[in-house]
C-alpha cells in the first residue's frame, strides 16, 4: 500500500484529506481498499476529526472539513451506494 505521493503544502489544512481521497479513488484496487479504510488512511497526516469523518463515513462532516464535493461523490460511490442517493445521504448525515 502506498502512502502520500508528496508532502502536503503548508498553506492548506484541507490538502491532506483531499489528497487521501483523491489517491484512494485513483487506485485500481480502490473498492477493495475501502474495506480497510483505516489502514489506507493511516499513511496520511490527517487530523483526528478528519480521520473520524472518513472512517464513519460522515458525508456532511467531510464537506464541512473542506473535502471537495467531486471527491466526496467519488468516495461515496466507492462504498457501492447508488449515485442518485448521494444528495440525500449528505443531507441526512451528521
Amino acid at each position: 500500500m502506498s502512502g502520500p505521493s508528496s508532502p502536503p503544502p503548508t498553506g492548506s489544512e484541507r490538502y491532506a484529506i483531499n489528497q487521501a481521497i483523491f489517491e484512494l479513488t485513483r487506485r485500481p484496487d480502490s473498492r477493495a481498499l475501502v474495506a480497510d479504510k483505516a489502514s489506507f488512511f493511516s499513511a496520511y497526516p490527517l487530523r483526528p476529526e478528519e480521520r473520524k469523518a472518513l472512517l464513519g463515513p460522515e458525508w456532511k462532516r467531510l464537506l464541512e472539513l473542506g473535502v471537495l464535493p467531486n471527491l466526496l461523490y467519488r468516495y461515496y460511490a466507492l462504498h457501492g451506494f447508488a449515485p442518485e442517493s448521494f444528495a440525500a445521504a449528505v443531507a441526512a448525515s451528521s
